[in-house]
């Protein structure tokens, strides 16, 4: 069963649980579609289907052709991700609010965790930090099937033009296409062109208005980034960053996700935790540790697209 992080908060007994919970997912587009399935042991093995099967048509007596999908074997390892956050005793003993002080110094933690996971959900590279998890790049790195490519192989992004965002949403087949994420930049330099054409469309939700493009809903991420090196993700011959990925370049890349259990999905086993550790020995803090074993899983890559190679702040086009 998949439950996302909004849900799990509304059934955990843990007040104090339930509030970094909260705290980690508050007006976050992603965690408010994406499920998590609870698992045992420190991986889950599954297969992903790299290439479709095929049919043909036959005359009496010819030899049929087998052909089934490709299938690759790949394991989501759970990784480790937390922190500790001390709270100084002097503080604690001559602050008039003692939870403030402890909830400022957890929130920031969560802060800090939440961060630290989202840039591995778009950037996360095995090869570059085993203790890491592959995240969106690394998965959606098919050309033929998820990434449409549009920077030069000399390293250069390339102006958007929204045809390219159209062919990424219509590469998503299983699954219905969910959300557009981009960073602002390239939000507003899209609506600039839009506002210029006809105006930017809009769906009612409970919590606003949503923004939509083609039909699907659009967020934006503070954690993709503006600074993504082309070259280094064209030399690879795929379409998964391995280097440098997202600090030494000027480009961008947009997603078109579906979530579900063969989609977009996160893994854990349970909910992210607080202990309090107590008073310190060598230090006069009280400590309480963050943790939450979890990582990030693509069983088909049929389910999630992804443009990349943009320039983000040059002018869009149709």
């Amino acid at each position: 069963m998949s439950v996302t992080l909004v849900e799990a908060a509304k059934y955990s007994n843990d007040v104090l649980q339930k509030g970094i919970i909260e705290l980690f997912v508050r007006k976050d587009p992603i965690f408010d579609k994406m499920g998590f399935i609870e698992i045992l042991g420190n991986g889950l093995t599954y297969n992903v289907e790299s290439a479709e099967a095929e049919a043909q048509f036959y005359s009496v007596g010819d030899t049929w052709v087998e052909s089934t999908p490709e299938v690759t074997q790949t394991t989501a390892n759970l990784v480790i991700l937390g922190g500790d956050a001390d709270v100084d005793n002097f503080l604690l003993a001559t602050r008039s609010n003692i939870n403030d002080l402890k909830q400022e110094a957890i929130a920031a933690k969560v802060k800090a965790v939440k961060k630290k996971y989202m840039d591995a959900f778009y950037y996360g590279h095995t090869t570059l930090d085993a203790k890491g998890f592959n995240g969106l790049h690394k998965l959606i790195e098919s050309a033929t099937y998820n990434t449409v490519a549009i920077g030069s192989a000399s390293g250069t992004e390339v102006l958007l033009e929204l045809h390219y965002l159209e062919e990424a949403i219509d590469l998503v087949k299983v699954e219905t296409p969910q959300l557009i994420v981009m960073t602002k930049l390239m939000r507003r330099s899209i609506n600039k062109y839009l506002h210029g054409v006809g105006g930017v469309t809009y769906r009612e939700a409970a919590d606003g208005r949503v923004q939509t493009l083609f039909g699907v809903d659009v967020a934006v991420s503070d954690y993709a980034r503006d600074t993504e090196n082309v070259l280094n993700e064209y030399a690879t011959g795929k379409w998964g960053y391995d280097s440098d990925v997202a600090t030494t370049g000027t480009a961008t890349s947009i997603f078109v996700l579906s979530f579900s259990p063969k989609a977009c999905q996160g893994i854990q086993q349970g909910n992210m935790a607080i202990e309090d550790l107590g008073v310190l020995e060598t230090k006069d803090a009280h400590r309480f540790r963050i943790k939450w074993y979890a990582s990030l899983m693509l069983q088909n890559i049929l389910t999630c697209t992804k443009v990349t190679g943009v320039d983000p702040d040059g002018v869009v086009a149709a």
